[in-house]
Parts: structure tokens; C-alpha cells; sequence
């Protein structure tokens, strides 16, 4: 997401592409490994794109 090298020392957090709750797999093809600061941004994104 930040373009930033994923393994430059930042925690990690493993990422749905497609939530769970929307029907997605735990299967490779749906997760992403992002830093922790990328996944918090991608999920505010997700909760104010609902709350429209």
C-alpha cells in the first residue's frame, strides 16, 4: 500500500482483501501482509466508506 519495502523492521499484520464477513476465504489468494500503520489505514478506510 505505502510502496515502502514490507520487511524494513515495522510489525506486520496479515490483511483480508475480501473480509471475512463479506464472504471471504483464508486462503492465500485473500491476504496481504501489510505493515501495522498501512492495515489500520486500509480498515478507517473500509469503516468510513460504510458509513456513507
Amino acid at each position: 500500500m505505502c510502496g515502502e519495502p514490507l520487511f524494513n523492521g515495522e510489525e506486520l499484520n496479515t490483511h483480508h482483501i475480501v473480509p471475512v464477513a463479506q464472504g471471504g476465504q483464508d486462503g492465500i489468494e485473500n491476504l496481504q501482509h501489510l505493515h501495522h500503520a498501512c492495515h489500520k489505514q486500509e480498515h478507517s478506510k473500509t469503516k468510513s466508506t460504510r458509513l456513507k
